[in-house]
């Protein structure tokens, strides 16, 4: 019994350093484990980051190419707004020259009237004078007057076009719109529709514009504004990108009136369409 007891605390104390020996692998081989994995969790977040940090940079590159071209569109916005200014400022200088009357010179005849005595004598001279005498003498008769309208809406009018020439596009709009109403019958009904039309065009409000040249078109056929609505309906058309009905308006502007600016006009900007249609 001894024997066995000796054998078995030898078994045992042999036994006992393996296991321990096998717990202390286990462990490293475990911590190696964790190592590695934690390795391979931080080479995958600082991959990600990475990536995240391309596409922050490819966002501001695409932030920065939007805002040149919104910076270019922006420019080119405000020289076209400036050429409009310029081309309605013109116009209206235009319209301003017109209505300014030619003075008609007025020739005096140079007469130093004399102040005649009829001596007593001569009256039976006169008596003797027969209606058929007076055949031959030019009776000047005063000039007819022709009556002018009592209102035609010229104050209103003008200072419809004073508030479009100062740049108050929105309260131009408003005056011209109202002037119709107010005055029907009046002989610058055209060129109200004609400059509602340009102001709307201006602020970019090309339906509005459209529909206004259009009434100058089909009410007022023989204004003088005829051919400068034709032709800023088709600018209208062409800004709004309805490209075949502006080319349809502008050539029509060419063949009806070829020897007006309304005309050189057209082709400029029949030459642009043709160019960006390339």
């Amino acid at each position: 019994m001894i024997k066995m007891g000796r054998q078995s605390l030898v078994l045992a104390m042999m036994i006992s350093p393996m296991m321990v020996n096998s717990v202390w692998a286990d462990e490293a081989a475990l911590t190696q484990r964790i190592d590695r994995l934690e390795r391979i969790i931080k080479g995958q977040g600082l991959v990600s980051l990475l990536g995240r940090v391309d596409q922050l940079q490819n966002e501001v590159q695409r932030l920065n190419g939007e805002n040149e071209s919104l910076s270019h569109e922006l420019e080119m916005m405000k020289k076209r707004q400036r050429d409009l200014y310029l081309d309605i400022d013109q116009r209206l200088q235009e319209q301003t020259a017109a209505a300014i009357p030619t003075p008609v010179p007025v020739v005096v005849p140079d007469v130093n009237p004399v102040e005649e005595t009829v001596p007593a004598d001569s009256t039976d001279a006169i008596a003797d004078v027969q209606p058929e005498d007076t055949a031959n003498v030019d009776i000047v008769s005063p000039p007819e007057v022709t009556p002018v309208a009592v209102e035609n809406g010229e104050a209103a009018y003008q200072s419809a076009l004073q508030t479009l020439r100062s740049g108050q596009y929105e309260q131009a709009i408003t005056a011209l719109s109202a002037f119709p109403e107010q005055y029907p019958q009046s002989s610058y009904l055209p060129n109200a529709y004609y400059w509602q039309g340009e102001a709307n065009y201006v602020l970019r409000h090309f339906d509005l514009a459209i529909v206004a040249f259009q009434t100058v078109i089909d009410r007022f056929p023989e204004s003088s504004k005829i051919a400068d609505a034709i032709l800023k309906k088709g600018f209208s058309q062409y800004e709004s990108e309805q490209l075949d009905l502006a080319t349809a308006t502008l050539t029509r502007v060419i063949e009806q009136y070829p020897s007006t600016s309304a005309a050189r006009l057209a082709k400029v900007r029949l030459d642009r369409i043709k160019q960006a249609a390339r």
